[in-house]
């Protein structure tokens, strides 16, 4: 995914990268959640996503999905709120 964003294979994604890649890997982000992305992403701020940062921002958010299905299971089950 991170080498079709990168389309000048710099080894870094800039923000327009980020913003076309996505929409032509078929991703429906609102240009407000593109730059929320990249600002995330953009961990030493240069401007500019490196794969490191790449992997771990992808990592990250699917880690929180994970555990949002988790915590929704839970309590799918947990019909006593007990805990």
């Amino acid at each position: 995914m991170f080498a079709n964003i990168d389309t000048d294979n710099s080894g870094t994604a800039t923000y327009y990268e980020l913003k076309t890649g996505l929409a032509r890997l078929g991703s429906k982000l609102t240009e407000a959640e593109v730059k929320q992305l990249m600002e995330t992403a953009d961990v030493d701020g240069y401007g500019t996503i490196e794969y490191i940062e790449f992997i771990t921002a992808t990592m990250l958010r699917h880690r929180l999905e994970r555990d949002e299905h988790l915590h929704k299971a839970f309590h799918h089950f947990a019909k006593d709120n007990s805990g």
